[in-house]
């Protein structure tokens, strides 16, 4: 009787093994054949008081677009309308403005939203791309830009007055 038990039990975990192996293969080769999910909000950004987000996500006629989203209340506001690509937002120190990236002068710049008027303004304008803007505290915005024609570090006022290289490539 006991190996009777034994074949049977072998027998159930051969069919469970040849079942688990076969959803295995199964849905590895639909994993293959799918096109890569395409993810729908970038960089998020949490405000300075902690109630909202800012993210970069893809308008299917215009590229990446900019958006708030409040979890409270579950409103999503879209900030920037135009067929280019916006995207890298960060926050002002009172959350009222976002410093992104934006080539809508065909070359990467920094800009600046005021989130209450929609009111936008190229912060920066240089033949080379500015990008990875970050505002500090102190207001002042750090940012790489490509302008020596490697990329290093700057900082500029929210103004545009101010800028200062704070990180060069080493030479050599």
């Amino acid at each position: 009787m006991k190996d009777m038990q034994k074949r049977s039990f072998r027998y159930r975990i051969l069919v469970m093994t040849a079942i688990i192996g076969a959803l295995l293969v199964i849905s590895g080769c639909a994993l293959l054949q799918r096109d890569e999910p395409q993810i729908r909000n970038w960089q998020p950004v949490i405000s300075p008081d902690g109630t909202r987000i800012a993210f970069a996500s893809p308008v299917e006629e215009n590229g990446f677009e900019l958006f708030i989203y409040t979890p409270a209340t579950g409103e999503k506001t879209r900030l920037t309308r135009n067929t280019i690509d916006d995207w890298a937002p960060s926050w002002s120190p009172e959350g009222e403005r976002l410093v992104f990236v934006s080539n809508k002068d065909d070359n990467l710049d920094l800009y600046i939203i005021d989130i209450a008027t929609g009111a936008t303004f190229r912060l920066t304008s240089h033949d080379k791309e500015d990008a990875n803007p970050h505002w500090g505290t102190d207001g002042r915005i750090a940012f790489n830009s490509k302008r020596s024609g490697e990329w290093e570090a700057y900082t500029i006022d929210a103004n545009g007055a101010n800028l200062r290289l704070i990180i060069a490539v080493a030479v050599d």
